[in-house]
């Protein structure tokens, strides 16, 4: 089974949890692929640790510690990873940079209302379902907005197109890398480049050595492991597909930049590089929306948590109210 739970609900998963274990009692033998540890502590007996396509330990789980877990895949030891650490949150005393009033798109956003300030990294929150992708979408200009205002530094936007959200500064790394943010035949210089034609266009055509050394400082500034950027993209490991999406989009220097689950299926070491990345971009003065049904990453690099359930919003939490992942999942579930 390879990374089973990455598109599942918490209750989907406990339920595959619950058949592994009969198929465990009716001796069937499993290998089990994850970067969840918790997970692996849920179900595993033994744990193989491979690193760059070489075998590092075969041992009993309880011989293994967490900590030997993730430095043996990532190579190196991640302290701190999933723990909040506060920045200098003066940027926040501004006026708010985007603000959303009475948001009604489709049947999944309802009456979202909400401010998003400089250097503010807000959560999304929800079961599948509850309408935070779809708000996310509305947001880039891929769904009909119905009715609701947009505003950005106080004057009022249209978003009724991706490249009206693009042209606004916003950027949306989407949910579906393969499906939604890469061209997986084309290669990774091409995809990095997509967002960003207009920075290498020299009259009506493009220039090549110029698009060269765009995406290469790209390639090298997000640590990009590909041989060369001719390669096609759906060669690489879903961590650097995911990369790709992330650089190509930070490429254009948007001011708000929404992350639609942006650490599902990837690795513990680009996990790390990534909720980095978010805290970077807050301190540096951007504007974040991070949706993840992670709570620990969620909790790790958000600010603020919106709540959504059926497509609205049932709690603004500040992040110094929230004790504990158990806090926020009973949020979730309206308790």
């Amino acid at each position: 089974m390879d990374e089973p739970t990455a598109s599942l609900a918490r209750h989907e998963s406990e339920a595959l949890f619950e058949l592994i274990d009969r198929l465990k009692q009716r001796g069937i033998s499993i290998i089990y692929i994850s970067h969840r540890m918790d997970e692996v502590y849920r179900l595993a007996d033994r744990i193989t640790i491979l690193r760059d396509g070489r075998h590092l330990l075969t041992a009993p789980l309880t011989d293994v510690t967490p900590e030997q877990i993730v430095e043996g895949i990532v190579g190196k030891k991640i302290e701190g990873q999933l723990s909040y650490r506060a920045r200098d949150h003066a940027v926040h005393d501004g006026a708010p940079l985007l603000e959303v009033r009475g948001l009604n798109a489709g049947h999944r956003v309802r009456d979202v209302s909400f401010t998003l300030r400089p250097g503010e990294i807000l959560g999304l929150a929800g079961l599948m379902g509850s309408g935070r992708t779809e708000l996310a979408r509305a947001l880039f200009g891929i769904d009909k907005v119905d009715s609701g205002e947009v505003l950005l530094r106080g004057k009022k936007v249209t978003l009724a197109t991706p490249q009206q959200a693009i042209n606004a500064g916003i950027a949306l790394i989407p949910e579906d890398r393969r499906a939604q943010g890469l061209v997986l035949e084309h290669s990774v210089q091409d995809n990095l480049l997509l967002p960003l034609l207009g920075q290498i266009q020299r009259g009506p055509l493009l220039d090549g050595a110029k698009g060269k050394e765009l995406s290469s400082s790209l390639i090298k500034r997000f640590a990009v492991k590909v041989a060369h950027p001719n390669r096609p993209v759906r060669l690489l490991s879903g961590g650097n597909q995911q990369k790709v999406v992330i650089a190509k989009w930070l490429g254009t220097d948007p001011d708000i930049l929404i992350l639609d689950e942006p650490t599902a299926g990837v690795d513990i070491g680009t996990k790390s590089e990534i909720l980095d990345m978010i805290r970077e971009l807050a301190s540096a003065g951007k504007a974040v929306i991070v949706i993840s049904s992670e709570y620990p990453e969620l909790l790790a690099v958000s600010d603020r948590v919106l709540v959504l359930k059926d497509g609205s919003i049932i709690r603004d939490i500040p992040r110094s109210e929230i004790a504990d992942e158990e806090y926020l999942q009973l949020a979730v579930q309206g308790v």
